[in-house]
This record gives structure tokens, C-alpha cells and sequence, in this order.
């Protein structure tokens, strides 16, 4: 998927705010509280399910480009 100039930011953005120890990474508590804020009703292995999916290299944090690839699967 292309995206726009202000799509790009928007998800640069939404990256931002998850990223709250500010690594430019999002880690599995990160990830969490993401999951938590968007009230997900998600068990415990689901949540770590979807994290491996997300981190594509498996080193443990969802980078932006993962978090690109997440955010605009169709």
C-alpha cells in the first residue's frame, strides 16, 4: 500500500506513542499497553501470538517498518 506524505506521519505518530520509553522500538510491555488502551479483551497467549506476528525478525521488539507492515495489511 502507498501512503501519503500525512498518512506516513500519522503512523509515525501513532508509532510515537506507543514507543513510550522512546527506543524507537516498541517492546512486549509496550505492546501491551497498546493492546490494553484499545481495550483488545485479548488472553495472554493471544497477546503473544499477535507480537510474534508483528515482530517479523523475532528479536524480541516491533520496529516501524513492522509496525508499517502491521498497520497497513490489508
Amino acid at each position: 500500500m502507498n501512503m501519503t506524505s500525512r498518512q506516513q506521519q500519522e503512523l509515525r505518530e501513532h508509532f510515537a506513542f506507543c514507543d513510550t520509553d522512546r527506543d524507537h522500538r516498541i517492546n512486549y510491555s509496550e505492546f501491551l499497553e497498546l493492546l490494553e488502551n484499545l481495550e483488545a479483551g485479548m488472553s495472554e497467549e493471544e497477546m503473544r501470538i499477535g507480537f510474534g506476528l508483528i515482530d517479523l525478525d523475532g528479536n524480541g521488539y516491533i520496529t516501524l517498518d513492522e509496525f508499517q507492515r502491521w498497520w497497513t495489511e490489508d
